[in-house]
């Protein structure tokens, strides 16, 4: 418990863009797919519910995966914040939309820049 403390202390800080925490998902095997999917969805960078679903090759499961975000039991660790809605705005977090437009915000001020840099 105290790493996972850790490891989100870190998250707020902008130290740590990913965890590295031993996860055993309980859920269906759908719930499962689309949880450990949620963890390559990059940190700083938002995709759509249908996106995710064609990434677990089922595009007609657009609503189970939005169900089954909802259900997420670790919301910041697999980050169900970084999935919008097909016109690219936020809808659906269990936590209120605020938070999840926070955590986003947050994302973005500490992404890492990518690019050279020549000076």
């Amino acid at each position: 418990m105290e790493t996972c403390c850790q490891q989100l202390d870190q998250y707020f800080q902008g130290a740590r863009t990913t965890f590295d925490l031993p996860l055993h998902f309980k859920g269906t095997d759908f719930q499962v797919k689309i949880w450990y999917a949620l963890m390559e969805i990059p940190y700083g960078e938002t995709i759509t519910y249908l996106a995710l679903a064609k990434r677990i090759n089922n595009e007609k499961a657009v609503r189970a995966v939005g169900q089954t975000n909802g259900a997420n039991p670790v919301s910041i660790i697999a980050p169900c914040h970084r999935v919008v809605g097909s016109n690219g705005k936020l809808v659906g977090y269990g936590g209120d939309l605020w938070r999840k437009e926070a955590l986003l915000k947050h994302e973005i001020q500490y992404k890492p820049k990518t690019g050279l840099l020549l000076f």
